[in-house]
């Protein structure tokens, strides 16, 4: 007993002493700061930690949907192409264009199409200097150049309202991709609509997204960037919704007026909304087209127990943007060397050891998709073109070859 009772002493001496304290106090902060990294950077300083849900049913009577705009920001022609694409696949899946309350409240008075155009909620930016009736000079045959074709196309096939901008510059950026970042941030100014969802040009639209518009008020909702350690800043604007007030563009005029080198559009929004931003959760919303790359998933998933099934989270994703860098964007063909050594490598299934290619099959399948449905979508001038990788590659044994390779 007198053993017992002297261990029992100098344990509680030990635990006492400073050092003992600090060594324990530094173990909890690793912890804590691993699963920050881990599972979401809940440490960030938002008032808003958990993904959010939507706070009404889409089929709600009383919802408004006159005041709820689709929007998306085009500063070149390849872009153009791309969001006539994302309007495309809105118009194929459906949203909440109330025909028959605008029948009701107007009357007959007007053809179907300004009715869809009146309640359509999509609305496309794009810059002042382009004409939509400008006629090709080059080749007055054809009529129209391809760019006042496709603004021409999104307004009378997909029903967007055109809204000509002067676009905003970011001059002092080193990544010319990015350049015409702040056109984004035009958005905030469109004060006759009560909620914005901005969409990226680069992304695939799978599902609905009418519910994103009933998420819980916020200023701004935005994706986590789940796909790596937070930086300073946590979130991605391939995917916003917003509430435009004026008071808050002017305040982002002056930013960026005041932007230094490199700052881009979630810079300017971090500073003006850092510990306001609503999270919109990735699952389903915001599914990364090189997430079909990654070995682990847990960061996606949200979760230690749930398992990776990559036909399962493709059907439940509702929006996918591409990002597999070094894998160029979807609208330029990569380079076969490329294409060999970063597509989505096989796995052993869990069934007697067989191959699982899934992850690759459905990676192949969005970049063949999105060149099939460029050419559907947006015709000639808009052809994809590659030194390295011919226009029709055939692709066997997980490899791509030129077609005079192959017998």
């Amino acid at each position: 007993m007198a053993g017992y009772r002297h261990y029992i002493r100098r344990l509680k001496h030990l635990a006492a002493s400073p050092a003992f304290l600090g060594i324990l106090i530094c173990l909890c902060l690793l912890t804590a700061l691993q699963c920050a990294l881990r599972y979401g950077h809940s440490w960030y300083g938002n008032t808003f930690t958990a993904s959010a849900e939507p706070t009404a049913s889409v089929e709600d009577p009383e919802i408004d949907w006159s005041k709820l705009v689709y929007v998306q920001h085009v500063t070149s022609p390849e872009y153009l192409c791309n969001a006539l694409m994302v309007w495309s696949q809105i118009e194929t899946i459906g949203s909440r264009a109330k025909v028959r309350d605008a029948l009701s409240a107007i009357g007959d008075v007007m053809s179907v199409d300004h009715l869809l155009i009146w309640v359509s909620q999509r609305l496309m930016m794009y810059p002042s200097h382009w004409d939509p009736t400008e006629i090709d000079d080059l080749d007055p045959e054809r009529g129209l150049t391809h760019t006042a074709r496709l603004l021409q196309a999104a307004e009378k096939d997909y029903y967007v309202t055109l809204h000509p901008v002067e676009v905003l510059n970011e001059n002092n950026t080193s990544q010319s991709t990015w350049a015409s970042s702040y056109s984004k941030l035009l958005s905030f100014n469109l004060t006759s609509y009560s909620r914005i969802l901005s969409l990226d040009a680069a992304s695939i639209v799978l599902q609905n997204l009418d519910e994103l518009f009933l998420l819980p008020k916020a200023p701004i909702a935005m994706p986590y960037t789940y796909w790596g350690g937070p930086s300073g800043w946590a979130f991605s604007s391939q995917l916003m919704l917003l509430e435009p007030s004026s008071t808050t563009f002017s305040a982002m005029e002056t930013a960026i007026k005041d932007a230094k080198e490199d700052e881009y559009d979630v810079d300017i929004i971090n500073k003006l909304y850092k510990g306001k931003v609503l999270k919109i959760p990735q699952r389903p919303y915001n599914l990364l087209s090189g997430e079909f790359r990654r070995a682990n998933h847990r960061a996606y998933l949200g979760s230690r127990s749930a398992k990776w099934d990559p036909d399962d989270i493709f059907a439940e994703a509702r929006y996918l943007h591409f990002s597999d860098w070094p894998i160029p964007k979807p609208w330029m063909s990569a380079r076969r060397e490329l294409l060999n050594k970063y597509m989505p490598r096989c796995s052993k299934s869990e069934w007697f050891g067989a191959t699982d290619c899934r992850d690759r099959t459905i990676w192949l399948k969005l970049y063949a998709d999105f060149a099939a449905t460029r050419r559907a979508v947006c015709g000639p001038g808009f052809e994809m073109h590659s030194q390295d990788l011919p226009a029709a590659p055939i692709y066997r044994h997980g490899r791509w070859f030129h077609p005079d390779d192959v017998e």
